[in-house]
């Protein structure tokens, strides 16, 4: 007799404990005593009457491999029969075998041989069936031992739909809360973009006008910088103008100067001619005494010598007037050369202060060109600034409708919750987690 026993307890002990349930047919072999083909009928009789219990034995060949199943009152009829006992106490074990055995793989699951049964002759169920693993024997099986397999299947299979309908609850519950919180994410995300959107449509509003002011003061500053380069145009030609001006003065001056070395010189040639005219007076008057001296002969020449006398009297005194003239005109032409040497040196300064007048007025030329190309770069921050400003709106405009369709799906979903929970337990849990989040 083989002495195969296999795990078949673990089934008939802890049912109502949570352990794994038996899935395959090799989870609920039964723990029966196996005898070889060879054995005899006196063997299989002392196990059925030492063993009260025991309800089948396995017989399987000296390979190991299943040849049926002898059942504990199929035996006993048997054997109870009419020489009954004498036939089969000495005979082998495999002639009581009458009905061929019904044998299944291992790793068949239970629920499928369940539903194979059930759709098989009705007296199978009565019967035992053996499995193998690979053809050869493992265990046998029962009615009672597949009715207890599909009993623990059920229990396992209704507890873990109680955690899972727990677990669901709990997640709803959870779901529940966190919508709740999404929603007031949501709610505040909206506000804030509400907020946002009109800062940003102020800022756009401010930004315009600032622009506009800005391209108001570019033309002003490119006015200014026209009227700069103008102004320098202008004085380049004052400056010109005065350089022309004062070698004209110059000239003049010199031309001034050149007439007083004449009126010396008439004022020495009028000397010259009152020396002649003094010389001729002295001569007329020396004529004179001598024609007295002559008497009547020399009376014609001292009419002559009157007249000369007169003439030189009259030339001395136009020599006088004439050398008074010279003098006066001499002072006035020294005035004159001073004042044109005064309007020289005026327009010297004046040149100079042209020139650092335009040398002023080219420091404010760069310093306005300068300002202009600022103002334009400040003009191009603007403009990026107001398209920034431009996305901005368009964005808080998508956020506005991307919160309103989130509160549509949020309602959605909180029907759809509500609806797997009909008594709104989880509103409970709902209003705690909101107060612990």
């Amino acid at each position: 007799m083989l002495d195969i026993r296999n795990g078949a307890s673990g089934l008939t002990c802890g049912v109502h404990e949570h352990a794994i349930p038996p899935k395959n047919m090799s989870d609920i072999v039964e723990n029966v005593p196996v005898l070889k083909a060879s054995d005899i009928g006196a063997t299989l009789n002392a196990l059925f009457t030492n063993q009260t219990d025991l309800m089948m034995v396995a017989i399987v060949s000296e390979d190991g491999r299943p040849l049926g199943i002898i059942d504990r009152q199929f035996f006993f009829g048997v054997m109870s029969g009419r020489f009954g006992r004498a036939l089969y106490t000495r005979r082998r074990v495999d002639l009581l075998i009458q009905i061929e055995p019904k044998i299944v793989e291992h790793d068949v699951a239970i629920s499928d041989y369940t539903q194979f049964l059930l759709n098989a002759d009705l007296n199978d169920l009565y019967q035992g069936f053996i499995v193998v693993r690979g053809g050869r024997y493992v265990g046998v099986g029962s009615t009672l031992s597949l009715v207890r397999a599909i009993s623990l299947q059920s229990e396992a299979s209704a507890r873990q739909s109680t955690q899972t309908a727990n677990d669901l609850r709990n997640v709803i519950a959870t779901i529940s809360g966190s919508v709740k919180t999404v929603h007031q994410v949501s709610a505040s995300i909206k506000e804030g973009s509400l907020a946002l959107s009109g800062r940003t449509h102020r800022q756009t509003a401010d930004l315009t006008v600032a622009a506009a002011s800005m391209r108001e003061m570019n033309d002003a500053v490119q006015a200014t910088a026209d009227n700069v380069a103008a102004a320098r145009h202008l004085i380049s030609d004052v400056n010109e103008n005065a350089t022309l001006f004062r070698t004209v003065v110059g000239d003049t001056v010199k031309a001034i100067t050149e007439i007083a070395t004449r009126y010396r010189e008439m004022v020495e040639s009028l000397g010259l001619i009152e020396d002649i005219s003094l010389r001729t007076r002295l001569l007329s008057f020396n004529a004179a005494v001598e024609a007295a001296h002559a008497g009547q002969e020399g009376k014609g020449f001292g009419v002559v010598a009157d007249e000369i006398r007169g003439l030189a009297l009259r030339s001395a005194e136009a020599a006088q007037v004439i050398a008074k003239l010279v003098t006066e005109s001499r002072e006035r032409m020294k005035t004159g050369v001073r004042l044109a040497e005064d309007v020289e040196s005026g327009l010297e300064r004046i040149t100079h202060q042209m020139s650092s007048i335009d040398e002023l007025i080219q420091d404010i030329h760069d310093t306005t060109k300068q300002q202009a190309e600022n103002i334009g770069g400040i003009n191009k921050n603007i403009k990026s600034i107001e398209e920034v400003s431009g996305d901005n709106m368009m964005m808080t405009a998508d956020v506005n409708d991307t919160c309103l369709d989130l509160d549509k799906k949020i309602g959605s979903l909180n029907d759809f919750l509500k609806s797997y929970d009909p008594s709104e337990s989880y509103e409970v849990s709902y209003v705690i987690d909101v107060k612990t989040a």
